[in-house]
């Protein structure tokens, strides 16, 4: 390995689905009182002249289960893997020492084969962000298969999200990578980071009636939900809103899903949405409805395009763009990206 600094990999955007080994230990067996023979027909005394009467002893099976939780190791066997996929992706003279320790021939070789390819077409060695999601499917006698979207910055195909599947074993010494498929190359996305996206996005609409029923471009919850470009976009439509005197109401029905990851700080929500009948600009004095926006018809649909920043800790919409009375399907459609 050469001795340039590796970026750090950052671990799950997502909740590991734990699975447990099961092993059983027999236990030391344990005494018991002994069993009496039946003495109903017999006198109290005891007969000094009888034979000895034997006795039995009965000892119970005794078995004790021990839940072994090993998703752990396996995690660590799997970072361990991509600390060394980043280390080789970036040296200079593609020294996979570092990967023959996390991972078995044929997996080395095949991410050699795409450094190579890579170096071919002159990109050269290249420092790369990973964030792994993984999620343990199953474990068995010393192996374990696991599912991941993993997140590529630079990725090596047009999308940031590679869903691999993954075989892992136990060399007694960790767990290392024995088979490596890609199940996806188009796109995947995390489960957690979709739903946390996802929450953002419904976290700008439901805030909508705060800032904008009456409008408050002054609102802190603008902050809290919008980022730049479309914050200072919405501020400036609420702050003509507010010297008018009119308030925007009526809140959609929504159906998004992720069609896209830009990087790991970066998707886009895709968004077929239901808009409320009573959608519209409304006098603040009058109640009058304003011509601003078209009456909702009946069954209408209108389809948004979100792109949703990862900024101070939460998702936030970053630009919104959309198609009134646009023919649309409700999420889960073909373009969404498979949530892994």
């Amino acid at each position: 390995m050469d001795g340039r600094a590796r970026p750090a990999i950052r671990w799950g955007l997502v909740a590991v689905g734990l699975l447990t080994l099961l092993v059983v230990v027999a236990c030391d067996p344990g005494s018991t009182d002994t069993v009496p023979t039946d003495s109903s027909n017999s006198s109290s005394t005891p007969d000094p002249t009888a034979a000895p009467t034997s006795t039995t002893t009965t000892f119970p099976t005794t078995t004790t289960t021990t839940v072994i939780d090993v998703s752990d190791e396996i995690l660590a066997g799997w970072g361990a893997f991509w600390e060394a996929w980043v280390a080789v992706r970036a040296s200079e003279d593609l020294d996979t020492a570092p990967l023959e320790e996390v991972a078995d021939s044929d997996v080395v070789e095949g991410a050699v084969a795409l450094f190579e390819r890579q170096r071919e077409s002159g990109l050269g060695a290249v420092d790369t962000e990973v964030v792994t999601n993984a999620k343990v499917m199953a474990t068995e006698s010393g192996e374990a298969t696991i599912e991941d979207c993993v997140l590529l910055s630079p990725s090596f195909t047009d999308a940031a999200g590679i869903w691999y599947q993954a075989d892992l074993r136990d060399s007694g010494s960790g767990w290392v990578v024995a088979d490596l498929r890609v199940r996806s190359t188009t796109g995947c996305v995390p489960e957690e980071m979709a739903e946390a996206a996802f929450a953002g996005y419904e976290a700008f609409y439901s805030g909508w009636v705060e800032f904008w029923d009456p409008a408050n471009p002054d609102s802190p919850l603008i902050g809290e939900v919008l980022t730049e470009p479309q914050k200072t976009l919405i501020v400036d439509l609420l702050t003509d809103h507010q010297a008018r005197g009119v308030a925007l109401r009526g809140q959609p029905t929504t159906h998004p899903e992720v069609v896209e990851v830009r990087t790991t700080t970066e998707l886009v929500i895709l968004d077929c949405t239901e808009p409320d009948p009573d959608y519209g600009v409304f006098n603040l004095e009058t109640g009058e409805r304003l011509p601003d926006e078209p009456p909702v018809r009946e069954g209408q649909r209108n389809l948004r395009s979100a792109v949703m920043v990862f900024e101070d800790g939460k998702w936030k919409v970053s630009d919104l763009q959309g198609q009134v009375d646009f023919t649309c399907e409700f999420a889960p459609t073909e373009r969404g990206l498979p949530s892994v």
